[in-house]
């Protein structure tokens, strides 16, 4: 960038030392938040919050100590009981659960049945527990300790639901003898547990209370009323087993006799024999049955013979008659008519047709074989008859067979029904049976039952309590406090936005940084001794980083004319001036015409310089300047020039200073009470950043060189100053957050009052 008016510049590209950021924030702004941090890092977070960190960890300490010796004392009492590896539960009715090897789950329901309520009731009652205020809150209780005075009293100043003594109002309420007892088992559940380990058929019972000798009778009374408990309800549910297995006998020797009776009673009104041998009717029934077939097959034989003898009859002559019928009668005819015909024949072939003789023949053969068909009629009529007969005996058969089969069918249902009681009296039997196997079995009078659980050991009166432990309270305590510490810590830090290293400066520079200023004071008594201590001593702190300032000068700003250098910060008390002045001091010392430009009213007594003609009071020309500078009695041979030039001198100023120094050196007021240093970069050569290790925040650091940037000033580097009070900020930093939660808790607890 060139300035006009005859000022020495180089045209400097922009992007060679200041960075470009689109959305108008540095990106290194939170890069102390995305870095991981070294172990030197750690070391100066730590260093730098030791106070806040000694603090917590102390208070935490003294806390735990204070909680392990005022909270009360707890001893813890320990029984065991063993059970049996197979579990006998006879009063099962399957078998197969009579006697059972107890696995994981049977164990975990024992585990469940020991913390039931059922159970604690019955060692509440044993023990009388509803008559201890331990046990029983509803009871009035001794006068609680001072820690508890304490922190009820802190809870009922925030929540409002105590009284200011410390004492709770008193109450008229009657509390019934079931919600008292209830209570006692809510808080006896509360004060012992029960374990086992792995797969071990042993319980643990350890309960914890603050009377050493009340937790081991707890102990044993939880354990050895277990054991009883657990064979009552066994002997219990087997008696009522009993008592039911003997009712269910006498119900079923009843119901079987009953039977019996009902079954001979039927089977004598039905008619029923028990043996098939005995049966007559069904012997009746099979011989009428078969005399019935025998008699149809006469009827169908008879009534055959009829009607073939009909239709031969019908049909045939008396050639005929003889196939179809036959008797003594018939026969002696059919005779006589054989010897009639032969002698016809003789009596033809001797006398022919017409002889008496031959007449008389035909005759007595007619007579015969009118004689033949009267027996056939005869005889047919008698077959006709017969087949009547058979067929009247058919019907009868029939209608005897017809009375027998009803008197069967009766039969047969009667039997059944023989069958259905006999059925009901074997089920009836089989039933009395398996009751009296179960009573043979389950019989007390008979095997008196063993427990499977026995109590293995017995608790021992405790000595020692078991909490609180002071050791292990303290190291908790000591943890915590530690792990809280840093916690807090680690917020802060997080809060934080002030800058603690000089990485983050240089990142938010863009720049190195030049040099690091131990110790530099920010009084302006301090800063007038300056050039004393410079001339005192070359090689202190100061002075090295006063030649530092001049050589990173002379190397990096090594363009030609470039003669103006510009000191700026954001906020006062940075060290700006004392800076500004050695290296002016150091620059005269190595022979350089420096000029000290003071534009900061308020840091005029810093020069020792009283001049009653300033800058704004008459224009700049070459000549004036001789009127206008002041050397400074404080520092040999530095020329200052103070006050502040009107908005149209700057450029005049500079390019008149250029022309009669080789080094002029601007102190700017900071930036949070002006803002000149912004503008007057766009006149200087080159500008030096000064940041104070914990003051100086990253935002306003980040703002002053994004401001900078719009001009395009070039900055030669950073200087980082750690002459900053640390610890007050810490301090001023918890104090506030800590009034911040009071007050919150205040506001909250008035809440819950009203």
């Amino acid at each position: 960038m060139s300035i006009g008016g005859g000022m020495l510049t180089t045209e400097r590209a922009a992007g060679n030392f200041a960075y470009n950021s689109s959305d108008g924030s540095s990106p290194f702004v939170n890069e102390r938040f995305s870095s991981s941090r070294g172990t030197g890092e750690a070391w100066s977070l730590v260093w730098r919050y030791k106070k806040f960190l000694a603090f917590v960890i102390t208070v935490g300490a003294l806390l735990s100590l204070l909680l392990s010796f005022a909270l009360p004392a707890e001893y813890a009492a320990t029984s065991a009981i063993v059970f049996d590896r197979n579990d006998t539960r006879p009063y099962e009715a399957v078998v197969e659960a009579q006697k059972q090897e107890r696995d994981k789950s049977s164990m975990d329901t024992e585990l469940d049945i020991i913390r039931s309520r059922v159970f604690m009731g019955t060692v509440v009652d044993a023990l009388n527990l509803v008559a201890d205020p331990f046990y029983n809150s509803y009871l009035s209780v001794a006068e609680p300790n001072a820690l508890s005075l304490v922190v009820r009293r802190i809870s009922g100043w925030f929540l409002g639901g105590e009284e200011r003594d410390g004492r709770r109002a008193p109450t008229n309420r009657i509390i019934s003898e079931t919600a008292q007892r209830d209570r006692a088992i809510t808080t006896l559940l509360g004060t012992f547990t029960v374990d086992r380990k792995g797969d071990s058929l042993a319980l643990t019972i350890t309960v914890r209370q603050p009377s050493p000798i009340q937790a081991a009778a707890v102990a044993d009374a939880i354990a050895r009323h277990y054991v009883e408990w657990t064979s009552n309800l066994k002997s219990v549910a087997t008696s009522e087993t009993i008592k039911y297995l003997r009712q269910q006998s006498d119900e079923l020797a009843v119901s079987i006799t009953k039977r019996e009776r009902e079954i001979a009673a039927f089977t004598a009104t039905s008619d029923l024999t028990f043996d098939p041998k005995d049966d007559l009717l069904r012997a009746r029934t099979e011989q009428l049955n078969e005399q019935f077939t025998l008699a149809r097959v006469d009827e169908a034989g008879e009534w055959a013979k009829v009607n073939e003898a009909k239709a031969r009859l019908a049909s045939g002559g008396e050639e005929d008659i003889g196939k179809v019928v036959t008797s003594d009668l018939l026969t002696s005819l059919r005779t006589e008519g054989a010897r009639l015909q032969r002698l016809r024949g003789q009596l033809t072939s001797k006398f022919g047709n017409n002889h008496p003789l031959v007449i008389d023949a035909d005759a007595e053969i007619a007579s015969n074989r009118k004689m033949i068909l009267d027996e056939a009629s005869r005889i047919l009529q008698e077959l006709e008859n017969n087949a009547r007969v058979a067929s009247i005996r058919v019907k009868n058969f029939e209608q005897a067979v017809s009375v027998l089969q009803d008197r069967v069918q009766s039969r047969n249902l009667a039997e059944i029904r023989r069958r259905e009681l006999e059925r009901d009296l074997l089920s009836e039997q089989k039933r009395y049976d398996a009751v009296e196997l179960r009573l043979s079995a389950l019989d007390p009078d008979r095997e008196q039952f063993k427990a499977t659980a026995m109590v293995s050991s017995f608790a021992e009166v405790p000595v020692q309590p078991s909490f609180p432990q002071p050791l292990f309270i303290f190291g908790a305590g000591l943890v915590g406090s530690s792990l809280l510490a840093l916690m807090g810590m680690i917020i802060l830090d997080n809060l934080d936005s002030r800058i603690h290293s000089s990485r983050t400066v240089s990142a938010i520079l863009g720049r190195p940084n030049i040099v690091s200023v131990p110790g530099c004071a920010l009084k302006h008594d301090v800063a007038k001794e300056t050039g004393s201590r410079l001339l005192a001593d070359e090689n202190s702190g100061l002075a090295i980083a006063a030649r530092t300032l001049c050589l990173a000068w002379k190397t990096i700003d090594s363009s030609p004319g470039s003669k103006v250098v510009m000191f700026t910060s954001t906020s006062r008390r940075d060290g700006k001036t004392m800076l500004s002045v050695a290296m002016a001091a150091s620059a005269q010392r190595e022979g350089l015409s420096t000029i000290l430009v003071d534009l900061s009213a308020g840091a005029v007594n810093a020069y020792s310089v009283t001049s009653s003609r300033g800058l704004a009071n008459s224009p700049i020309a070459g000549s004036d300047l001789k009127h206008m500078v002041t050397r400074s009695p404080s520092y040999p041979f530095l020329d200052v020039l103070t006050g502040r030039p009107s908005l149209q001198q700057y450029r005049e100023l500079f390019n008149a200073l250029r022309q009669h120094y080789d080094l002029v050196i601007v102190d700017t007021p900071a930036t949070d009470t002006a803002q000149d240093a912004i503008w007057l970069s766009a006149h200087v050569d080159s500008i030096f950043v000064i940041g104070v290790l914990h003051k100086t925040r990253q935002a306003a650091l980040v703002d002053l060189v994004e401001r900078l940037n719009l001009n395009h000033a070039f900055i030669i580097g950073g200087i980082i100053n750690s002459a900053a009070d640390h610890g007050s900020s810490v301090k001023r930093i918890d104090w506030t957050i800590a009034r911040n939660m009071l007050a919150s808790l205040r506001v909250f607890s008035l809440k819950r009052s009203t």
